[in-house]
């Protein structure tokens, strides 16, 4: 019987179990930032095909007293409301990111825990207790593991984060919460190929990447309603002769180092550290958006523009343009905002950049072409390349038909940990987004919830919220008795 112990098994386990919940008035703070963010990406993409699938799919999971759906108002089980109520949330690429030996979003878990919250009837401050734990775990598994040594992408993460979270939620025991994480471990494997940028039929990007995330975060909870059940796991899921650390090749510093973070008594911080977005575009978009709208706003008339020059992080280049199967000619929403040439394009010539910017006609109209085929170079820049600590810099260089030359600094943008953003400016993400969903009124009580979270008893009321109404959105089917 082989009885070296899985310390990473034990050290995560022992943290989901006995990490301090309480939270300051600077983390409390920074959860209500999560869950306002995480709302505004979500409500607002509810129309997304991806989700209007995700919503089709669940309807098979039909409960009476189960978990509410995002802008219908229906109850599944809370497995099938963590996949649906987070596919809208990685639409448009438009929330959290936190970036250190690899990098992901950590808000995917979040409507995840609000479901098994509302399902098990946990409180407002049990609920962002947790998502301060699975945020803390999140960090500190992508400060150190290098998931695309093994060829995995980020929802392994993720998902880890969320048992811990959600074992801590249904009060499970350590044993339990071990039993969890090997179960979320080994069978779910999730690999980088649904980043390889190969398109798909359309020509489009896999629509599984708006599935990803959430279907990590359902396995989380399926694996502990597994473990709570009596249910067991592999017995060294990342410590064994094929676990996780086994295939990413982590080395002892490493494994030592991560092995510290997770200390029970080290206070729940993490989730202050993550970046936020201004505009519905991965983060190595965001500086080059800043850039283009910068220099628009001076420009009268982009029918001036001669010539445009971009300057990019090495990183940004290689994200945005090498590894694109053609940026110059995007045929659809997502080789559009996957595109730095046409990023940039769409920022110069409409002087603003939302979910409706990239929209196949506008991307395809004559002309975007003529910037992008006629006009605009891109260029990767060694001076521009501190990677996401600088904010992933881009500069843009507009020459007008005059021989005037307007530029667009290189610059951390909105959001990032060098130019957080303020209170003001998660509840305008939420307005701008939520809306035009749910309308003025419904938008102010949802974020009254939220900010009302932290002595509420139940969850229930904000998920009321959430639930029916939604512009846009196909009507509710009947429950299941």
């Amino acid at each position: 019987m082989n009885t070296t112990p899985d310390r990473l098994l034990q050290a995560l386990a022992a943290f989901s179990r006995n990490a301090s919940l309480a939270c300051d008035a600077s983390v409390e703070r920074a959860v209500e930032a999560a869950l306002l963010d995480t709302l505004a990406v979500a409500l607002g993409a509810l129309t997304h095909p991806a989700a209007v699938a995700a919503r089709r799919y669940a309807r098979h999971a039909a409960v009476a007293q189960g978990a509410t759906l995002w802008g219908t108002g229906e109850r599944v089980t809370a497995e099938a409301a963590a996949l649906v109520n987070g596919v809208p949330l990685r639409a448009y690429d438009y929330n959290d990111l936190y970036i250190g030996k690899s990098g992901g979003h950590p808000s995917d878990m979040v409507p995840g825990l609000v479901a098994l919250a509302q399902w098990r009837g946990a409180d407002g401050p049990a609920l962002m207790g947790a998502i301060a734990l699975g945020y803390e775990v999140a960090v500190a598994l992508f400060d150190h593991l290098r998931l695309r040594n093994g060829g995995l992408d980020y929802p392994n993460i993720v998902a880890i984060a969320c048992t811990c979270a959600a074992a801590r939620l249904l009060d499970l025991s350590e044993t339990q919460a071990a039993e969890a994480l090997a179960i979320t471990v080994i069978p779910h494997l999730a690999s980088l190929e649904v980043e390889s940028n190969d398109l798909n039929r359309r020509g489009d990007l896999t629509m599984w990447k708006r599935f990803n995330g959430s279907d990590a975060i359902r396995q989380s909870v399926y694996a502990c309603l597994l473990a709570e059940a009596g249910a067991e796991g592999a017995v060294r899921p990342f410590e064994g002769r094929y676990g996780l650390l086994a295939q990413l090749e982590l080395s002892e510093a490493d494994h030592a180092a991560l092995l510290g973070r997770l200390d029970p008594a080290r206070p729940l911080e993490a989730v202050k550290r993550v970046t936020y977005k201004l505009w519905p575009v991965g983060s190595r978009g965001q500086s080059a958006i800043q850039a283009a709208l910068q220099a628009r706003s001076r420009i009268p008339d982009p029918a001036r523009i001669a010539s445009v020059r971009v300057l990019a992080d090495e990183g940004v280049y290689d994200h945005l343009v090498s590894q694109r199967a053609d940026p110059w000619h995007p045929v659809s929403r997502e080789t559009a905002d996957h595109s730095l040439p046409c990023i940039v394009a769409m920022a110069l010539l409409d002087g603003r950049v939302d979910t409706g910017t990239f929209a196949q006609a506008r991307v395809t109209h004559p002309d975007v072409r003529t910037v992008l085929n006629d006009k605009l170079v891109v260029e990767p820049s060694a001076d521009l390349s501190g990677g996401s600590a600088a904010g992933f810099l881009a500069r843009v260089e507009v020459t007008l038909d005059d021989g005037e030359v307007v530029v667009g600094e290189a610059g951390p943008p909105p959001g990032h940990i060098l130019k957080p953003f303020s209170d003001g400016d998660f509840e305008e993400k939420l307005r701008v987004n939520v809306e035009p969903v749910m309308g003025a009124a419904r938008t102010r009580e949802i974020l009254q919830a939220v900010r009302a979270l932290h002595g509420a008893d139940s969850v229930e009321p904000l998920c009321a919220l959430l639930g029916a109404g939604a512009q846009g959105v196909e009507p509710a089917q009947p429950a299941t008795e």
